[in-house]
């Protein structure tokens, strides 16, 4: 049997298998939850320029319910809101973030030409606009005592009960927790991770695994959800409509994905041909 054959074949195999897994869960998962919640990855990354004031207004404007956005911090420690530890891909500057004081990236144009929103800014907007807010700590090896500041500020502003922080770094968010036990956390899980029986901190409310695996292993959300916990899947390469319908009828609690237009059209027909018997449990 040639190569081609073989690596065929076994691709095959591994899809049936793969197949016959979700039909089982999907079999005996029990009763999916009513009220899933759609998140705006970096404000809607398929619709506008991420982490945009652009992209959060449109978020606003088409009715998702949370933005999750990205927070570095400057030298002189000012929060702002970027993906990338530099400003050299989303701006026409050039730098780490960390480097550079508030006043020069303040001076910088993003890609569609608006300013670089700072962390104060965006939860004003999002408590103007009556969003949930997913602000993610990002290198914290650089910014010492970031997690605190972020909760501070939320904190300050009254907007503890609508913001779930996110973060791939655990310490932090245990950092957090030990702070404040009512903050919301929910720690970030990247390729391979499987297990969401003992997450950092213990006290969390929310797991977020990334989406690809939740479809290898759909038993994952049963587990999670077995320990009172919620189960929020962001997406890597498969950030498509027809994953997200997938991973919605395995039952997660939410999705932070680029395109909220089409999650939420999804959510808006899964509701509607769910029987009404299982809407009311």
């Amino acid at each position: 049997m040639s190569l081609f054959k073989t690596l065929r074949n076994a691709l095959g195999l591994m899809a049936v298998i793969e197949i016959a897994n979700l039909v089982t869960y999907r079999v005996l998962q029990g009763p999916k939850p009513q009220n899933m919640q759609i998140a705006a990855h970096r404000g809607g990354a398929a619709l506008a320029p991420e982490n945009t004031p652009e992209a959060f207004r449109n978020a606003a404007r088409i009715g998702a319910d949370w933005i999750e956005f990205d927070i570095h911090r400057t030298s002189d420690g000012v929060l702002v809101v970027m993906h990338d530890d530099t400003v050299n891909r989303m701006t026409n500057g050039d730098g780490f973030i960390k480097d550079m004081t508030w006043e020069q990236i303040r001076s910088l144009r993003l890609v569609n030409g608006e300013q670089v929103m700072s962390f104060e800014e965006i939860i004003a907007f999002a408590r103007e606009a009556g969003l949930g807010i997913l602000p993610e700590l990002k290198s914290t090896d650089f910014y010492p005592g970031m997690e605190i500041q972020a909760l501070e500020m939320v904190r300050h502003a009254g907007y503890l009960d609508r913001t779930i922080f996110l973060s791939f770094h655990w310490d932090v968010l245990e950092n957090l927790k030990e702070a404040e036990p009512a903050a919301k956390v929910a720690p970030l899980y990247g390729p391979y991770q499987w297990d969401l029986s003992e997450p950092r901190p213990e006290s969390a409310e929310i797991v977020a695994p990334m989406a690809e695996m939740a479809l290898i292993n759909p038993w994952m959300i049963q587990q999670a959800h077995a320990a009172g916990r919620q189960v929020w899947v962001w997406f890597g390469p498969l950030d498509r409509p027809a994953v997200y319908r997938l991973v919605m009828e395995l039952g997660v609690d939410g999705i932070i994905v680029n395109d909220p237009v089409a999650a939420m059209r999804l959510v808006a027909t899964v509701r509607s041909t769910t029987p009404a018997r299982e809407r009311a449990k």
